[in-house]
């Protein structure tokens, strides 16, 4: 399947915003699940130690309704950043073309990211599911965060560029451990956001500076002719 280059770019620019709102309103999300879920800030000290103050300073964006629904509502942004670094990995793997090992892990994680993108739409689109969609949640998350690892590993020896994400691939559980004691467990996707979003615009980046080359050569060609 080709992508071609103006569908390559919209996916690029896509994970890039979808990465920096999620960063953003994924602590809105946070501080709304801890007003929906109170004993959050019992369990994790780090996380209140910030959120209580930030709950005070953005009371508009979260006391417009009662707690549940502005939780449900604010959860809704994991749906197009799901959606986002899912194209944005699906780019590299189509542009990509890995072989042996490293094509399975690929392969393997793009459907703990599909499977990642289902559960949030379950969970929030039709929260009566979420129970369910929390454990297929669960799931993709140690499918994504323990075969990150070797395919990170594998990336970085075959010479993937550029050389963060596969980096934070193989971060991904330390880093999910680390998050949850400081924010929401949705946060727990910024490793993916951002890797796949830097991923994707250096592909886009150098698919231009290729056509440039080209364009200066046939230039070159057509002079001396």
């Amino acid at each position: 399947m080709k992508i071609t280059a103006p569908i390559a770019r919209v996916i690029s620019i896509v994970a890039w915003a979808m990465a920096a709102i999620g960063t953003l309103v994924g602590q809105i999300h946070a501080l709304a699940r801890a007003q929906a879920h109170p004993d959050d800030f019992v369990e994790a000290p780090l996380a209140r130690a910030w959120g209580e103050p930030a709950i005070r300073v953005l009371r508009p964006l979260l006391d417009w309704s009662d707690p549940w629904t502005v939780y449900v509502t604010y959860g809704k942004i994991w749906v197009p950043v799901c959606a986002a670094f899912t194209a944005a990995a699906w780019l590299l793997y189509v542009r990509r073309q890995p072989t042996g090992a490293e094509r399975r892990l690929w392969q393997l994680a793009i459907v703990g990211y599909i499977a990642m993108f289902v559960s949030v739409c379950g969970d929030y689109l039709t929260p009566w599911w979420m129970d369910r969609m929390f454990i297929l949640g669960v799931v993709a998350m140690l499918v994504i965060g323990f075969g990150g690892i070797p395919l990170g590993i594998l990336m970085l020896r075959n010479g993937f560029r550029p050389r963060t994400t596969p980096v934070l691939l193989m971060i991904f559980i330390p880093f999910l451990f680390a998050i949850t004691e400081v924010t929401s467990l949705g946060s727990a996707l910024l490793p993916l956001m951002w890797g796949w979003a830097i991923a994707a615009q250096a592909a886009v980046s150098g698919q231009n500076s290729s056509a440039v080359r080209q364009e200066v050569v046939s230039v070159g060609h057509a002079d001396q002719l």
